[in-house]
């Protein structure tokens, strides 16, 4: 019974070593570690580098909508309302000179120089 149970304790034993032994030949060494942590923080720092680009793109895309952003409110107002004047659909102009801006502007300068010459053709 003594050599039984000196035996399962051997055995035990063994087995704990033998978990080790393979535990540690998996584990990767210093050096591989120190690599996978250089490789790490260039990643982190070009990731770092990438942000701060959007953060300043960002910022100035909000610092140009605030300076712009009251005159093309007016502008879609002039719109709006040299459209009404000239008969047309005010809120559509609204809308288009918000998106569109100039072109829109261009765009309703040219509708109505078209119809001020054609009602100039039709009278003579």
């Amino acid at each position: 019974m003594k050599r039984k149970l000196l035996a399962f304790v051997f055995l035990i034993i063994g087995l704990q070593y033998a978990a080790l032994a393979s535990e540690a030949a998996t584990q990767p060494n210093i050096s591989e570690l120190e690599q996978k942590v250089s490789i790490l923080q260039s990643k982190v720092r070009s990731l770092e580098y990438a942000q701060n680009k959007t953060e300043t793109a960002v910022s100035k895309l909000q610092k140009a909508i605030n300076k712009n952003g009251l005159a093309i409110l007016l502008f879609a107002f002039f719109c709006a309302w040299w459209a009404k004047t000239t008969g047309r659909s005010a809120l559509g102009w609204f809308l288009l000179g918000l998106l569109f801006h100039v072109f829109t502007g261009i765009a309703l300068l040219i509708k109505t120089e078209r119809n001020t010459l054609q009602n100039k053709a039709a009278d003579h």
